[in-house]
């Protein structure tokens, strides 16, 4: 029955009941609420944001795009609309997408309708801080135009031409939009995308400064109020601290749909939701949205894992062979073999960023130990962001593959002084921001510590005392207490030599010992990539056998 009937026949039967009792004549302000009530609407909206691996992880066994599909079919086959929105970052980091420059990304992308030459008007992303990765930016504007789905990128502009200012994709590309306003089952509902400004390329211009980002919401948000949305979708790619800020800053929102972070998390502010799902797919996020008759927004939400219980969809499964069989001929061609093995491993070696990036682990003990070796010092850290893999490594062959993966940043390896209080405070900035998965968290060798959280209220405060840290000196059969005033040699990358200010290791600032810590090996470059695949080669039976040993605990205080 349509809205017109409904009203003609509530109207109808108003009008009979009155001739029949003489007991009820309708007023004009309830005639005034019938005319104007409208039924109420719902949709659904299916969230993932930061996929890297097309396949999904641990050789296809959990997550990946062709159970994406499946899902996606499911929820449509319950009638109502649904809207899919991705929360950025997907055509840059992977192995893949360095020897394939994201276009294989794109093939699998285009077909999460079904259709392999159809347009998806109904899949939306933001850009993603890695989407700039590359700094040829030719290579972005062809994945865009080879896109079959919508963009929206309200706070980034492009640098078209070295003699013309910045202007919005939108100018240029017909499916990148500034703001949108979709009909979704008869609601206007209006989107528009943030992406933070961490990677900085030449040709694209960021408002992400507070008050440019401030002034370019408060323009998204009245010019999709001016065109009749009821509903407003933030998409966005940023950090969870600044997905509540927009959230408690614009209460016109009523759901932000957010990537960046690469786990599940979730959190409500005043009548706004915040999500984001875990990475590669291995979880979504599928929103119901509500409208009621009186224009009220209602959202809920549920996180659905991706895993073998999601059986893959065949189109989508067999353009991954395809893409996979892409990059193994590129290999092939250079007289490299991707699944060549090149030792294996007793346990499980996690690489997932939630879990380098929060936790000790058997891969990071392995990665600093080799390094720590090597160079022959005290201790050694590595950041967990620049371990790249993003996968496990199940018990089991060790690959030319998940070498690409762990070492999509071939680092090389320095070594340098720091004292006892030094080290302090840069274990304390390593813990600093663990709750959110930050890249900055250092996995280590040589050295054992505790580090102390309290949480409240969704808010965390870190502590780490001096008897907390312990040092297994080169050599030496125990651990020994922090000394706040003795030198120790220590190992890690060029990378956090040079340029770990930009995590927060004020100490790490530039390199050529503008503030960084004077280097003390030869200046010879040492690859982290080799170093590792040489300490493999020396083990017993090439066999990787680290475990987690307690080298970095957490416990939660009262107190900080």
């Amino acid at each position: 029955m349509s809205y017109l009937q409904w009203v003609k026949r509530l109207l109808l039967f108003s009008a009979f009941g009155g001739l029949l009792s003489c007991s009820y004549s309708p007023s004009p302000d309830s005639m005034a609420d019938a005319v104007n009530a409208r039924p109420e609407a719902h949709f659904s909206i299916l969230q993932v944001n930061d996929s890297y691996k097309i396949e999904g992880l641990e050789n296809g066994r959990v997550g990946g795009f062709a159970r994406l599909r499946t899902l996606r079919q499911q929820l449509e086959a319950r009638g109502e609309p649904l809207l899919m929105l991705h929360g950025g970052d997907f055509l840059f980091p992977s192995v893949m997408s360095k020897y394939l420059k994201a276009d294989a990304m794109i093939q699998v992308l285009n077909l999460l309708d079904g259709k392999a030459s159809a347009f998806d008007d109904n899949m939306l992303v933001v850009f993603g801080n890695h989407e700039f990765d590359d700094p040829d930016p030719g290579i972005l504007l062809r994945r865009i135009v080879q896109s079959d789905f919508g963009w929206l990128s309200s706070n980034t502009r492009y640098q078209f031409s070295d003699s013309a200012p910045a202007e919005a994709f939108s100018r240029r590309l017909a499916n990148v939009h500034d703001v949108l306003v979709k009909d979704i089952g008869g609601i206007k509902v209006g989107l528009f995308g943030i992406t933070l400004d961490v990677q900085k390329r030449p040709y694209i211009g960021f408002d992400y400064a507070l008050d440019a980002r401030r002034a370019a919401i408060d323009k998204a948000i009245a010019e999709l109020k001016a065109n009749g949305a009821v509903v407003i979708i933030a998409l966005t790619h940023q950090d969870f601290d600044q997905d509540q800020w927009l959230a408690r800053e614009f209460p016109a929102v009523n759901l932000i749909v957010g990537g960046h972070e690469h786990f599940y998390l979730e959190k409500r502010i005043g009548n706004t939701w915040i999500t984001k799902a875990d990475a590669d797919n291995k979880s979504a996020v599928v929103h119901d949205v509500r409208v009621t008759p009186d224009g009220a927004v209602e959202t809920s939400h549920r996180k659905i894992e991706l895993d073998d219980s999601i059986a893959k969809d065949p189109q989508v499964d067999a353009e991954v062979g395809k893409q996979l069989a892409r990059l193994a001929e590129v290999f092939r061609k250079s007289d490299k073999n991707l699944n060549q093995v090149l030792g294996h491993t007793r346990h499980l070696l996690e690489g997932v960023e939630p879990v380098v990036r929060g936790r000790e682990t058997a891969l990071g003990n392995f990665l600093t130990d080799a390094m720590r070796e090597r160079m022959n010092t005290d201790i050694a850290f590595t950041n967990g962001g620049g371990i790249r893999i993003n996968d496990n490594i199940p018990p089991g062959p060790i690959t030319v593959y998940d070498m690409e993966g762990l070492f999509y940043y071939d680092n090389n390896l320095v070594s340098f002084e720091l004292t006892g209080e030094q080290l302090l405070e840069v274990l304390k900035n390593s813990v600093s921001r663990s709750h959110l998965g930050d890249g900055r968290f250092l996995q280590v060798s040589g050295l054992r510590f505790t580090y102390h959280v309290k949480e409240s209220n969704g808010e965390y405060a870190y502590r780490i005392d001096p008897a907390d840290v312990q040092i297994k000196l080169r050599g030496a059969k125990a651990y020994m207490p922090l000394d706040p005033v003795k030198k120790y040699r220590v190992a890690s990358t060029d990378f956090i030599w040079e340029k770990g200010f930009s995590d927060g290791y004020e100490i790490f600032s530039q390199g050529a010992g503008k503030t960084s810590p004077p280097r003390i090996d030869d200046g010879k470059l040492i690859g982290f990539r080799k170093t590792v695949e040489e300490a493999i080669d020396k083990l017993p039976e090439k066999t990787i056998t680290h475990r987690i040993e307690g080298r970095i605990v957490r416990q939660a205080s009262p107190d900080i």
